[in-house]
């Protein structure tokens, strides 16, 4: 099949779905221009931090042969990867630099997502999306600080959940963040951030500039 007759696609990758999903969420919010197909793929798991030379060309080639399948189906226009920072900004932007630099071609671009600590640090920007996916939960709001410096941002974010008195249907969980962010693209909040976090800016500049 030649390349201009391939349906196009982005390749999403990611440490579980939750966080894949929550980057499609985040195309769909951003890039509603593009045509291309959000391809989820399991396989490899991208872990860029505090790995050896050997384990990340590994990784690499793993990484290489499961672009070059699914280049046979489709025209891959970018391929995104999540991984989590696990420290405070401006930790995240030597991880980003370096996921693309391991992944990505002259061909095939990488668009690296590291949040800085970890993705529930970027739930912080929408926090009105966080009651209108739980109707008990509490409005967690950062009104223009940079969520980017929350050490341990999943307890946070879940500690900030919590209404007053601790009363609640259910605590946060992981599987959680992609609905928020879902609820978050319906209302079109995404666009409006309550806060700061340079990772998500540094991932969303990358996004609307990329040919997709």
């Amino acid at each position: 099949m030649s390349r201009s007759r391939k349906p196009t696609a982005l390749l999403v990758f990611g440490e579980n779905d939750n966080d894949r999903e929550v980057l499609c969420q985040l195309v769909r919010a951003l890039r509603p221009d593009t045509s291309a197909r959000l391809e989820k793929r399991r396989d490899p798991v991208i872990v860029t931090k505090n790995r050896d030379q050997a384990k990340l060309k590994k990784q690499a080639n793993t990484f290489a042969a499961q672009v070059k399948r699914d280049s046979v189906r489709f025209d891959v226009k970018a391929i995104l990867i999540h991984e989590d920072c696990d420290a405070v900004e401006p930790a995240h932007e030597p991880l980003a630099r370096q996921s693309e630099a391991e992944h990505g071609t002259k061909a095939v671009p990488v668009i690296a997502a590291t949040p800085a600590w970890e993705t529930e640090a970027w739930l912080f920007l929408w926090p009105d999306a966080a009651p209108m996916h739980v109707k008990s939960w509490a409005r967690p709001a950062r009104r223009g600080k940079r969520v980017g410096l929350i050490v341990n941002a999943k307890e946070e974010y879940r500690q900030a959940v919590r209404p007053a008195g601790g009363k609640t249907t259910r605590p946060y969980e992981e599987s959680d963040a992609p609905k928020i962010v879902e609820k978050a693209r319906i209302a079109e909040l995404i666009d409006k951030p309550d806060a700061r976090s340079d990772s998500y800016e540094r991932f969303r500049a990358r996004l609307m500039t990329a040919a997709l």
